[in-house]
């Protein structure tokens, strides 16, 4: 049997019972309030289950309604194009669903201007017209500050006192109602309530209305500095989006479409020519970031069971104190609910714990934050065979659907604390969202606003507590923050690959997210100031450190302290750290980290380095060629404590390989060979010893 169409549903004399008794038709539409023309989109994907309203009874500019008979053929328009979105974007959430159809209803709305009620009579000079318009958003689009502006002076020159809630205030719903515009698919006012409080004002100035309906709509426009500027390149093409798409399926339609193709070079690159440039987040410094992250990483990995173990037992406040003090946090809390100055609640610690946790993962995967907030119970996948956790997520803004995305063990211990911390409320509410808990008995669910402030107090009292204005953070800050660390990270980085992983519609807006000038030069403070501490530690007998350049180094670290004097002490220990940096600087050399525990000291200005083991064909270093085998062996390679349990952890993996394929395989006997190489790597890895000091 053929399914109905949602738009003989509206069609119909028996519009609810049929809806009824289609309805699993469309899971995605959870309601349709016949009496007040509304729909209910709801999601059907995702672990945070919304829903959004849309009101299909709007007012169009010509003083009639979409429902009125006359306009049949554009209502039915609208309800084919609700449904044809849904079907061509099965898993998009409600609220993009919901957009697409009011950036709809808006053109339509204007269209009313020109009388016009069909596509099919809609020209390329109309569609001109509309972008020149809707480049300046929805409010100015519908004229709705013009609207309002007129309906005031008339208002007060009729004397209409149902327009004042009390002497010289102002009813805002009447003002709206009257100017009908509470009717128009605009769902936010930017530029009208100003004109309204304007109005407002000079009633309490005992400025007399026969003087205020003198005044010009342009000229109080100047006065107030309301100059419209172009929306940006992302909202506008939203806005015109469903234009394009409406062609592209104009044979699934039954209503009139467009006669010629709407945007002859498509709606991206219309909007990228009238649009304006989003303007760029701020970088975080990259020490503040860096500050940010590794606090963070310390409450998931240190606090967090903790935490989790005082939630459980609903601790009272001593012994929440006593217990993360003897874990090495400090912290004053105090019992209640309601945050006190200087001190928190238990309740606050919790939050503090989901802040951290939604920072290491923004930042270690630079997933936008409404794709981190719809994450669910078992979002980690490490069933895949390769070794690597994915993570499914909803790519919000281009693909609009569920995909998967690489995340390091970091992340996945993050999710771990999600998944423990919300398990009771799940629950309860019979929902997946990692971002619930129980306080008081009751389920509270986190999101925007809670994180958002969670987040900004922990970096105040637990990152940076001298400086309480420092910095003011934002989600979106630790996504540019990611593609800047692997940009400036990595050698030759591949911009096409972060592309990708960032999601993005194309290269251009990923480039903007690199260009970053100062970023660069703190980025090489930063790796100098590490290389100095470094050698510092190494020169103080605190770090082990081997291999042929290690011990290299360690020859000169005991020359040129033999040089400055026989007896050391701290001062003769810097000159020594400032010798190599200079040493260093001049033959081009920088101390990268290698994730595998060996540091790369590459000499970039002379012709020694083809002798690097990573070197191209052009005998240029590349460290992106790099490995536990290829360092290892390199002579530019210094040893760290770090590098014996990375060729452990290899060694078994090539075993594994070995026992599954057997040593007849090629990939059997390929891995035993690698076996032999690396337990020769491991014993000199494990014979690496502390720098001493010879004294004279």
């Amino acid at each position: 049997m053929n399914k109905i169409a949602l738009v003989d549903i509206f069609q119909s004399d028996n519009t609810k019972e049929l809806f009824q008794f289609n309805k699993d038709n469309w899971p995605w539409l959870s309601n349709i309030a016949i009496s007040d023309c509304a729909i209910e989109i709801t999601d059907t994907t995702g672990e945070l289950i919304s829903s959004t309203v849309v009101n299909l009874d709007i007012e169009l500019l010509n003083g009639s309604r979409l429902t009125d008979h006359k306009n049949k053929e554009f209502f039915n328009l609208v309800i084919e194009y609700v449904e044809l979105y849904r079907l061509h974007n099965p898993s998009v959430k409600a609220h993009v669903h919901a957009h697409r159809i009011t950036s709809l209803l808006g053109f339509i709305c204007w269209l009313g201007k020109y009388n016009i009620r069909t596509l099919y009579n809609v020209t390329r000079t109309h569609i001109d017209a509309f972008v020149n318009d809707a480049v300046y958003g929805t409010e100015f689009a519908l004229d709705i500050p013009y609207r309002v502006f007129c309906s005031i002076k008339t208002q007060l020159a009729e004397g209409d006192k149902s327009l004042y809630r009390q002497t010289n205030t102002f009813r805002r719903s009447v003002i709206y109602n009257q100017a009908s515009v509470d009717k128009l698919p605009c769902s936010r006012l930017t530029y009208t309530p100003k004109i309204v409080d304007w109005f407002e004002n000079q009633l309490k100035n005992h400025v007399p209305e026969i003087d205020l309906e003198k005044v010009q709509y342009q000229e109080l426009l100047d006065e107030l500095d309301l100059v419209p500027s172009p929306i940006t390149v992302q909202d506008l093409h939203r806005k015109l989006i469903p234009l394009d798409e409406i062609w592209c399926w104009k044979h699934y339609f039954k209503s009139k479409t467009f006669r010629t193709e709407p945007f002859i070079e498509g709606a991206s690159k219309v909007a990228t020519r009238f649009g304006s440039v989003t303007q760029r987040t701020r970088t975080i410094p990259p020490k503040t970031a860096f500050a940010i992250m590794s606090e963070s990483a310390k409450w998931v990995i240190d606090y967090s069971d903790e935490i989790l173990s005082l939630l459980n037992e609903k601790a009272d406040a001593r012994t929440v104190v006593d217990r993360l003090s003897a874990k090495g946090l400090k912290i004053d809390v105090r019992d209640g609910r309601r945050k006190h100055y200087g001190v928190v609640t238990l309740d606050g610690v919790v939050r503090y714990l989901f802040a951290a946790c939604f920072t290491v993962i923004a930042s270690l995967t630079a997933r936008r934050k409404e794709e981190i907030f719809d994450l669910g119970f078992k979002c980690v996948d490490e069933d895949r065979g390769d070794g690597a956790y994915w993570l499914t997520i909803y790519i919000e803004k281009t693909s609009q659907r569920y995909d998967l995305c690489p995340v390091p063990v970091m992340v996945k211990k993050a999710v771990g604390v999600l998944e423990k911390l919300s398990h009771e409320a799940r629950l309860c509410s019979q929902s997946d969202s990692l971002w619930l808990y129980i306080s008081d008995g009751e389920v509270v669910s986190l999101g925007d606003g809670p994180i958002r402030y969670s987040l900004q107090d922990f970096y105040c009292k637990f990152v940076d507590p001298e400086s309480i204005e420092n910095w003011s953070l934002s989600f979106h800050q630790f996504r540019r923050m990611f593609a800047l660390l692997y940009y400036y990270r990595f050698e030759g980085a591949y911009i096409g690959a972060l592309s990708y992983h960032l999601r993005h519609f194309n290269i251009e807006m990923t480039k903007r997210y690199i260009t970053d000038e100062k970023f660069m030069k703190e980025m090489k403070e930063i790796g100098e100031d590490w290389t100095a501490s470094f050698l510092r530690r190494v020169i103080a007998g605190e770090e082990k450190i081997g291999g042929k350049a290690g011990e290299k180094m360690k020859r000169k670290l005991a020359d040129w302290l033999g040089h400055f004097r026989e007896n050391v002490d701290v001062v003769e220990r810097e000159r020594v750290v400032e010798k190599l940096m200079r040493y260093m600087n001049r033959v081009g050399t920088d101390f990268t980290q290698q994730v595998w525990g060996t540091i790369c000291s590459c000499p970039k200005k002379t012709t020694l380095r083809r002798y690097a083991n990573c070197a191209d064909g052009n005998g240029e270093p590349n460290i992106q060629n790099g490995s536990e085998e290829i360092c290892g062996g390199c002579p530019y390679s210094a040893y760290t404590s770090r590098f014996a349990d990375a060729i452990c952890h290899k060694i078994e993996s090539k075993q594994k390989a070995v026992d599954f394929c057997g040593h007849g395989s090629v990939l059997g006997e390929v891995s035993g060979v690698q076996i032999v190489v690396l337990q020769d790597l491991l014993s000199k890895a494990e014979s690496i010893t502390t720098f001493e000091v010879q004294s004279g």
